[in-house]
């Protein structure tokens, strides 16, 4: 099985993006999925060409290559204009060089049609740009396996894919991931690896491998239906910059222990 191992970093959010990337290559990846830090809300209003090159040359600087970031259309605005919002987005993570944008879908049962309208806006020029948009776990329309099964029918686009989070399947519902994977991991193109603590509403602010969810039998799972792809490690433990550190290599070896146990 082959996996290109990357790690957002959504762990280091209170601290800079200098102080992320500089974790996230000292624990070995070198694929970085980008989040907000301290001093780098992404994406904002204010984002800029020249804010995004800056951005584009730390990464650079770190020797990392910035593989994905999270994006979801603005539901605060009509349809179309959260569509295009969306597209500007699309236009940054290109000239970064991202591939993927992971889609957090909708909560609120009301926007579910809102935000497949706005969804489906912008799969056309995700194309253009060569970005792939997946959806994963996270509640809402996107809370399980057929759900994300769901939305894959009525977005069914070459630039549409689903990214599995076990994590987010035992936050969000309660349910093991290992019985929710298996209906739909032959459509699964990603996967965000996050453990919980806790059973529904519980704790995802820990490093794989210390919760609920066997990473063994997921990835087990994955490697049955011939998955080769991305698998980004979304959330560390640990509070101070030592600590995220410590506990972003950890999970580093952890992550390549599994996949390495796995028959050739």
């Amino acid at each position: 099985m082959r996996i290109e191992l990357g790690c957002f970093t959504r762990p280091w959010g209170a601290y800079t993006l200098a102080e992320a990337l500089a974790g996230v290559a000292a624990a070995g990846y070198k694929n970085v999925g980008l989040t907000s830090t301290a001093d780098t809300p992404l994406f904002s209003d204010e984002w800029s060409e020249e804010r995004n090159a800056q951005v584009a040359g730390l990464v650079s600087e770190y020797a990392l290559r910035a593989q994905v970031t999270f994006g979801n259309p603005d539901l605060s605005l009509p349809g179309p204009e959260a569509a295009a919002k969306f597209r500007r987005q699309l236009d940054w993570c290109r000239d970064l060089g991202i591939d993927y944008i992971v889609l957090l879908g909708a909560e609120d049962a009301s926007r579910y049609e809102a935000w497949f309208d706005a969804a489906r806006g912008c799969l056309d020029a995700a194309a253009e740009r060569g970005i792939t948009l997946v959806l994963k776990p996270h509640g809402g329309l996107s809370a399980l396996a057929e759900d994300l099964l769901r939305a894959a029918s009525r977005l069914s686009h070459p630039a549409f894919g689903i990214c599995y989070d076990p994590g987010n399947i035992y936050y969000y519902t309660g349910h093991k991931a290992e019985d929710d994977l298996p209906k739909v991991v032959k459509q699964v193109v990603a996967m965000c690896i996050k453990d919980e603590t806790g059973g529904k509403h519980g704790e995802v602010m820990i490093t794989p491998g210390t919760g609920l969810v066997d990473f063994d039998r997921i990835f087990s799972l994955l490697s049955e239906t011939g998955f080769s792809g991305p698998c980004w490690v979304e959330c560390v433990g640990g509070d101070s910059l030592a600590e995220i550190d410590a506990e972003a290599r950890k999970a580093f070896e952890f992550v390549n222990e599994v996949v390495g146990r796995l028959p050739a």
